[in-house]
C-alpha cells in the first residue's frame, strides 16, 4: 500500500507540488481573515445594530446569538463528511467560494438577525480544515507537521490583512465595519477557480479509490464507521477535548467588546493589540513545526492547555489597569492565541493521524461538530451568566475548562508522531 501510495506521489512534479502549496497558503490566509474577522468588529455592530440598549444586554444577546450561529460550525463536519465522497478538491473549491458569498451577504445586512444569518453561513465555511486533509496526504510522515505549520505561519498574512482593514474602516468616529469583508469577497472568489482548474485530488485519496478498498456505507454508518477504528477509544476522548475547549473558548467572540466596555483603551490601541498577536502567533506555530515531529503532539497539547487559563486571566484584570492596560492586555491576549492556535493545530495533526483514509475527512468533520458544539454550549450559558457576572469573571470560569484536557490526554490520547496515514487501520 505504502509502495503504490509512493509511486502516485512520485509522479506529481516538483512544480505541481509547489503551486499545491502556493494554494493552500492562500485558501489559509483566506479562512485567517474570515475566522478573525467577525470577533474584531462586534463593538461596530452592536453601536449600528443594538444602541439604545444597556451594556450587559447588549453582551448578553450577543453571546446568545453568537451561540445560535455557531450551530453553523457543526455543519461544517458535513463538508468535511462529503469530502470522503466527493473529493478533496471539489469540496476545497465550495468553502472558498462559501466564505466569499457569506461575506458578500453579511456587506448587504440591514440588521442584525441578517447579519447574524450571513455569520452563520460564513462559520459553515471557515475552518473546514480540507486544506490540511490535502497537505497531509500529500507530504510524507515525518515532514507533515513542518509543512502544516508553514501554510500556517503564511496563513497570517490572512490575520494581518483584517488588522490592516480594521485600521483603515475601523475608527472611533467613523467605524465602517462593511469594509472589512471586502478582502474575503476580493479574493474568495478568484481563489476558487484556481483550485477547480490547478489542483489535483490527493494521492491517497486517489490511492483509495484505485484500490476498491472503500466500503459503500450509509450515513449512519459513515458515522458509526470513525469508532471502529484501531484508535477509537483515543478519538473518542479527543472528542472530549475538543467539546471541552470549545466551551472554554467563549473569550474569542467578545474579547473586543470586553475591552471597549472595560474602556481603558481606544480603538487604535485596541487595532494595535490585534496587529501585534498576529506575530506572536507564529510562536506557537513555530513550536509545532519544530517539536511536534521530534518529542510529540501530547506534550505540546499539555502546554497550551496549561497557557490558555492563565492568559485569559493576565487580560481580564489587566485591562482595568489605567497606567499600563496597553501592555498587558497586549502580553495575555498574545499568549491566548498562541495557546488558542497551537493547541488547534496539535488536535488537527492527532485527529487527521488517527483515522484511515477513506474515514480522514468524516471524523475530521466530527471533531469539528463536536467543538462547534462546545463553543455553542459555552455561549448560551455564558449568556446567562454574564447578566450576573459581567464578561470578565464569566471569560475567567469558562476557560478554566482547559485545565482538565491534561489529565484526558495523558490517561487517553495515542501519540501520533510518526505514523504512516495509509497504515492507519
Amino acid at each position: 500500500m505504502a509502495e503504490k501510495n509512493n509511486r502516485i506521489s512520485s509522479v506529481r512534479s516538483k512544480s505541481y507540488f509547489k503551486n499545491l502549496i502556493l494554494v493552500l497558503m492562500l485558501v489559509q490566509i483566506l479562512d485567517s481573515y474570515v475566522t478573525l474577522f467577525p470577533g474584531a468588529i462586534p463593538s461596530a455592530i452592536a453601536n449600528e445594530f443594538l444602541s439604545g440598549m444597556s451594556v450587559d444586554v447588549q453582551n448578553s444577546i450577543m453571546a446568545f446569538a453568537s451561540g445560535i450561529v455557531t450551530i453553523g460550525m457543526m455543519l461544517v463536519f458535513f463538508n468535511q463528511y462529503l469530502c470522503d465522497k466527493l473529493g478533496r478538491k471539489k469540496i476545497l473549491g465550495i468553502t472558498v467560494a462559501g466564505m466569499a458569498l457569506a461575506s458578500l451577504g453579511m456587506f448587504f445586512s440591514v440588521n442584525y438577525v441578517m447579519y447574524m444569518v450571513f455569520v452563520f453561513f460564513l462559520y459553515f465555511f471557515f475552518t473546514s480544515d480540507i486544506w490540511l486533509i490535502y497537505i497531509n496526504e500529500e507530504v510524507i510522515p515525518n515532514k507533515r507537521a513542518l509543512y502544516s505549520n508553514i501554510v500556517l505561519m503564511v496563513g497570517l498574512v490572512g490575520a494581518l490583512s483584517m488588522v490592516i482593514c480594521r485600521l483603515i474602516f475601523i475608527t472611533e468616529t467613523d467605524p465602517f465595519w462593511r469594509g472589512m469583508t471586502f478582502f474575503p469577497i476580493i479574493v474568495g472568489i478568484p481563489l476558487c477557480l484556481i483550485i477547480f482548474l490547478s489542483l489535483k485530488e490527493t494521492s491517497q485519496f486517489q490511492l483509495m479509490k484505485e484500490s476498491g478498498i472503500k466500503e459503500k456505507r450509509s450515513f449512519k454508518e459513515d458515522i458509526t464507521s470513525i469508532f471502529k477504528t484501531e484508535n477509537r477509544k483515543s478519538y473518542l476522548y479527543l472528542l472530549v477535548i475538543v467539546f471541552l475547549r470549545g466551551v472554554s473558548s467563549i473569550y474569542l467572540s467578545l474579547f473586543e467588546k470586553y475591552i471597549n466596555d472595560v474602556g481603558t483603551l481606544a480603538q487604535e490601541q485596541v487595532t494595535l493589540i490585534f496587529f501585534l498577536t498576529v506575530f506572536t502567533v507564529l510562536i506557537a506555530y513555530a513550536i509545532n513545526g519544530f517539536l511536534a515531529d521530534r518529542i510529540g503532539r501530547k506534550p505540546l497539547l499539555y502546554l497550551w492547555s496549561c497557557l490558555s487559563p492563565i492568559s485569559v486571566v493576565i487580560w481580564v484584570f489587566g485591562a482595568f489597569n489605567t497606567e499600563n492596560a496597553l501592555g498587558i492586555v497586549m502580553f495575555g491576549y498574545a499568549l491566548s492565541h498562541i495557546a488558542y492556535w497551537g493547541s488547534i493545530g496539535i488536535i488537527r495533526l492527532i485527529t487527521i493521524e488517527s483515522l484511515p483514509t477513506d474515514r480522514r475527512g468524516t471524523g475530521v468533520g466530527f471533531r469539528s461538530f463536536i467543538g462547534a458544539l462546545g463553543v455553542t454550549v459555552g455561549l448560551l450559558l455564558s449568556s446567562v451568566v454574564i447578566l450576573f457576572l459581567g464578561l470578565g469573571p464569566t471569560f475567567i470560569i469558562f476557560v478554566m475548562g482547559n485545565f482538565f484536557v491534561i489529565p484526558l490526554a495523558v490517561l487517553f490520547v495515542k501519540e501520533t508522531k510518526g505514523v504512516e496515514l495509509s497504515e492507519i487501520k
